[in-house]
């Protein structure tokens, strides 16, 4: 578990510090970019229907970087962590739907429910 959890950490954090080096995501239209790629549009009506709305877009892919470089640095407040781990599975789901990228999705959320609590685990499994 604490191997799974530091390799979470490791994605979540690279990927993060690496969009902050971007242009597209520094200037915040890197998601507007990624919805018009014909190749992850399984719903191009629904990829344009978000891609139109300027301001979601640039509070989307701002959102996205920050939670990303701020997990690893929020696993020692427990509601912080909690909350972020809502809005990464969430941002998960998101990338499942919008970009038709399922299998990376949902392993991702997979290895995001090593942070939750042992007692919502254990409540979720009965």
């Amino acid at each position: 578990m604490v191997v799974i959890g530091a390799q979470v950490c490791l994605i979540y954090a690279t990927a993060g510090w690496y969009k902050i080096q971007g242009t597209r995501w520094q200037e915040g239209s890197a998601l507007y970019y990624a919805l018009h790629l014909d190749y992850f549009a399984p719903w191009p009506w629904l990829s344009a229907a978000l891609a139109g709305n300027a301001l979601l877009v640039l509070a989307l892919t701002y959102l996205t970087v920050a939670v990303q470089v701020a997990f690893p640095f929020t696993l020692a407040n427990r509601r912080l962590k909690n909350a972020l781990l809502a809005v990464m599975i969430a941002e998960h789901a998101g990338i499942a739907v919008l970009l038709g990228i399922p299998f990376l999705s949902l392993v991702m959320i997979v290895c995001d429910l090593v942070f939750l609590p042992t007692s919502f685990l254990t409540r979720l499994g009965a």
